[in-house]
């Protein structure tokens, strides 16, 4: 075959259009199917029940008894998600820490109360302190839903309390974390409040 031929040859199958094989087509189709359909679902979630989305919460810092060593964060700024399991609503932040829970009032679908509560012993690694210091961090979130479903916004308010846990330890003592005595409280119990609006993502 001379060498002429060849190149003639080559240059005839470079003219000649190539069809996409039919795999790829239909695996297009379906990458775009499933994109949709994506669109539609509410996302998943880690807390219990049914998922109802992800959220931008913007929270606005209203009262502080707790002082300026707590440095709380005005705004603050988080992404939560939210879910319902019957009649009990759930949030947490979107990496699944400081769940909290509440059921939905019976009166208004749209409004729930979720609380929390958490202590841990604050001078587990401080040799020289008074003692033992057992400190409870208790979380109240009133939410009121949008009327949509799932809601498309919530607003509310967020309440952290901050209080000694005497009933854990008759030897419990905090004042080495009173601002006085070098720690970042200006007294115990205190309080921080926000107030929430919230939009899905």
């Amino acid at each position: 075959m001379s060498e002429k031929f060849v190149r003639r040859l080559g240059a005839c199958a470079a003219r000649r259009p190539r069809k996409q094989p039919a795999a790829l087509c239909c695996s297009v189709v379906l990458v775009l199917l499933i994109s949709e359909l994506a669109a539609c679902v509410a996302a998943s979630s880690s807390l219990p029940g049914t998922a109802l989305g992800n959220y931008s919460v913007v929270s606005t810092l209203g009262s502080n008894t707790c002082g300026s060593g707590i440095a709380a964060q005005n705004p603050w700024n988080f992404s939560a998600e939210l879910s319902q399991d019957g009649t009990t609503l759930y949030l947490a932040n979107k990496d699944g820490s400081d769940e909290v829970s509440g059921l939905l009032d019976s009166t208004n679908e749209q409004a729930a109360t979720l609380v929390a509560a958490e202590t841990a012993n604050v001078d587990g690694t401080d040799a020289s302190n008074p003692g033992t210091c057992n400190l409870t961090m208790s979380t109240t979130i009133d939410l009121t839903l949008s009327a949509e479903s799932p809601p498309k916004t919530f607003t509310g308010k967020a309440t952290y309390t901050y209080s000694v846990a005497t009933a854990v330890s008759s030897t419990t003592n905090c004042t080495d974390q009173l601002s006085s005595s070098g720690g970042k409280y200006s007294t115990l119990p205190c309080t921080v409040e926000y107030s929430l609006k919230a939009s899905r993502q």
